[in-house]
């Protein structure tokens, strides 16, 4: 009972291990539901195919990254190595160049992310990076820019706590980008 006590005295906070347990129960109710309804037997199997393959593949990732070096494994912690920082270090420093060596070709880049509380750190850095990258901030956790860049977006998703809270897209107009354009210096297409 006194841990309960101690549980309600912090206001219900729960740790990592915590909700990763009753998101493994959530999804077992919704399992529960979709069994109990013939119709839904055909996205249920969807869906468990959908999750198999995203830990699938996110799992290949992680495998890519430790054997290339770029990620380093101790039990369960993954942590990144000073090669993985030196290929997003090279990666932004790429990205920036591309300011003033490439024409625009009229498209916008979005980076965006929903990073919860509990990854502040990783969100703290990414924001750090789309900075130095040359990103301009449009709006809370959405960042812009003229160029191409998905290979940055690439390196942050396969950080395996990130991959699914990070996006990418390109835009082919953006309503009054006046403002942009000036402020990446580019001449209307």
């Amino acid at each position: 009972m006194r841990d309960r006590d101690k549980k309600l005295r912090r206001g219900g906070r729960l740790g990592a291990i915590e909700r990763d347990v009753l998101e493994q129960l959530t999804a077992g109710d919704l399992l529960m539901g979709f069994l109990m309804s013939a119709r839904s037997t055909k996205l249920m199997y969807k869906i468990a195919r959908e999750r198999a393959v995203r830990r699938y593949k996110t799992r290949l990732a992680i495998d890519r990254l430790v054997r290339e070096g770029y990620v380093q494994r101790r039990d369960d912690i993954l942590s990144i190595t000073n090669t993985g920082r030196v290929l997003i270090e090279r990666t932004v420093k790429n990205i920036r160049a591309t300011l003033d060596t490439l024409q625009w070709d009229g498209k916008w880049r979005i980076i965006t992310f929903d990073i919860p509380e509990r990854l502040r750190q990783a969100r703290d850095e990414i924001r750090t990076i789309l900075k130095r990258a040359g990103f301009i901030k449009l709006q809370n956790s959405t960042w812009i820019f003229p160029h191409e860049c998905e290979e940055l977006s690439r390196l942050l998703r396969n950080d395996p706590r990130l991959s699914r809270h990070v996006l990418y897209g390109v835009l082919e107009k953006i309503q009054d980008d006046a403002r942009l354009r000036h402020a990446f210096r580019l001449k209307s297409k």
